[in-house]
């Protein structure tokens, strides 16, 4: 009964707030507000609010109200996923706090024992689950075996046993529970967050989870229904969160992106629940924000730790914490690139992961991408055009990307793409074909701290559908300045390509292609029309050719070259800068 009333409220709630189906192939296509701990942490960088404020908005989110800036923007009427950033906030900034600020807090967090009347050990052994049976904390009373446990109870028991046999026993995470003792799981009315990990600070941890989720919680696919799905999720999320306490007790650079670790777990031990679908649409995820970064990683950015779940599978998180845990202050970008080998493995798998996020929702294909990208978001494009094209000068945030579609050029022959870097050696470019066939093929294009890459393809556009194509700044310190240019490469015809990288800061490279043998000269000439280098003079047979002029010894300005093909003469300007 309790489970059918409890679909039954869940399912009519979901329909009058987001108006969409509960079916797993339903896409949650109302965007959800931004992270309301990011927007206080925001904030306080910014000097809006004292320390104090900062992490009591984080346990009672309605005293933001009216206080934050752009408060409209604040979602406190709708359940928060993980009360844990409110707890390690506190622990990592007590002594920092009023005696009245650690005082309020403190009143909320007691200890499992003295908050719950009732104690059930989970059929494991390995938790000991806190509940009342009345008052404001109460659990759901049905019990459909009769044995005296509420069913909330024994799942939320049954949940945390999934849990441990998945993250510890089976993938070989740090173990949270002290020897010889059982971990304390408290069931309150939590009321707007879902469940919080806290550190008491006697470095052990223990679990306070929602008691039956009734306050409008966002629907999932569990096929047990939102209430047992919820219960899942949060046991599982919360639990790397002690995961995490137990590897650097979640200080450094690291705890900023705890949320989004924990949230990968929720999939990777419950594949079939999927909550984490609605976060991934909100307004600020990389589907549809790629360009604003992600740094520091939430709910939303889930998708990009599973980038590397999926690629190389659930050993590779196991690794990168323990990275963390003999390096507890070590960034997780860092870790990362420890794990992967190197810093140009993380760009290009950074680049890679772009590329992922662009081949979903309706950019799905068989072929390439997310297991469940057919599921996610649309994402945004920046640009859509039309063959060749080189693209201006354009700037990179941190950790982020620029997606854009081209269509097939009106121009024969195959593809090539150049990209240069104008600034910190980050930058690359991805880009997936579409064929006509229904196949696609990915493109991974690094510079490798060279300042400009030209890549040919045997790509024919004839062959083509679409191209997808990501520039990303795999840099979490500092932005980056690109520019990348489609061209077709057609040896039957006579072509004279712009520069690139234009402007460029010590060389360019001028490309050309001739169908048969032909007397080329080109020369390169400064704004007052006198010449300043020969770079060809004489017979070329057929074929493509690219030049390269060397601007290192010459002034900051424009420049002018000329290619003269048989007495036909083609100029084109370019910008040199320094």
């Amino acid at each position: 009964m309790i489970k059918y009333l409890l679909q039954l409220f869940f399912l009519s709630s979901f329909l009058l707030i987001l108006g969409i189906s509960t079916a797993k192939s339903q896409e949650r296509s109302t965007p959800q507000k931004v992270n309301l701990f990011q927007k206080i942490d925001h904030a306080y960088q910014q000097g809006n609010i004292n320390l104090d404020q900062k992490v009591l908005y984080k346990f009672f989110p309605s005293k933001a109200k009216g206080t934050l800036p752009d408060d409209d923007i604040i979602n406190i009427d709708h359940p928060h996923k993980c009360g844990t950033p409110a707890t390690s906030d506190f622990y990592r900034h007590r002594s920092e706090l009023s005696a009245s600020t650690v005082n309020r807090i403190k009143s909320v967090l007691s200890s499992p024992s003295i908050q719950a009347s009732e104690t059930y050990e989970s059929p494991d052994g390995n938790f000991t689950i806190h509940y009342e049976t009345s008052g404001s904390h109460a659990v759901p009373p049905e019990d459909s075996d009769s044995d005296g446990i509420p069913d909330y109870v024994e799942e939320v028991a049954a949940a945390a046993d999934s849990s441990y046999q998945h993250e510890v026993q089976r993938l070989g995470y740090t173990d949270p529970i002290p020897q010889g003792q059982t971990y304390e799981i408290q069931i309150l009315n939590l009321e707007n967050i879902y469940g919080r990990t806290v550190a008491p600070g006697d470095g052990t941890t223990y679990i306070d989870i929602e008691n039956d989720f009734s306050e409008e919680f966002p629907p999932n696919n569990d096929p047990d229904g939102n209430q047992i799905g919820a219960i899942k999720v949060t046991v599982a999320h919360e639990f790397k969160h002690a995961v995490q306490y137990e590897a650097n007790e979640w200080q450094g650079e690291t705890g900023n992106w705890l949320e989004m670790d924990a949230t990968l777990m929720e999939e990777v031990v419950y594949d079939n629940v999927n909550d984490y679908y609605n976060y991934i649409n909100s307004e600020n995820s990389i589907f549809n924000n790629p360009s604003g970064g992600f740094y520091p990683g939430s709910y939303a950015e889930i998708t990009w730790a599973l980038f590397f779940e999926e690629k190389f599978g659930s050993q590779f998180w196991v690794d990168v914490w323990e990275v963390i845990k003999n390096n507890p202050f070590i960034s997780l970008v860092d870790a990362i690139t420890t794990q992967l080998g190197g810093p140009d493995s993380f760009n290009r798998n950074y680049i890679e992961s772009q590329l992922w996020h662009y081949a979903s929702g309706n950019n799905a294909n068989q072929g390439f991408g997310f297991e469940e990208r057919a599921l996610y978001p649309t994402p945004n494009t920046s640009e859509n055009f039309t063959g060749d094209v080189s693209q201006p000068a354009d700037t990179l945030n941190v950790l982020s990307a620029k997606y854009f579609e081209s269509a097939p050029s009106p121009f024969p022959g195959n593809i090539a793409f150049n990209l240069s870097e104008l600034l910190d050696p980050h930058a690359g470019m991805g880009v997936l074909a579409f064929f006509n066939d229904g196949g696609v093929e990915p493109l991974i294009i690094y510079n490798n701290q060279q300042e400009s890459v030209f890549s040919e393809t045997n790509w024919s556009w004839d062959e083509i559908e679409k191209l997808g194509i990501v520039a990303a700044n795999g840099s979490y310190q500092q932005q980056t300045k690109y520019a990348l240019g489609i061209q077709s490469i057609d040896p039957q015809m006579v072509r004279i390509e712009q520069n690139f990288p234009n402007p460029f800061r010590e060389q360019t490279t001028i490309r050309y292609s001739i169908p048969e043998q032909k007397d080329v000269q080109l020369e390169i000439f400064d704004v007052l029309g006198r010449k300043v280098a020969t770079l060809v003079n004489g017979s070329k047979t057929e074929g493509i050719y690219k030049e390269t002029f060397d601007g290192r010894n010459y002034a900051s300005g424009i420049y002018f070259y000329r290619i003269i093909l048989d007495g036909k003469v083609t100029t084109k300007k370019m910008t040199l800068i320094k």
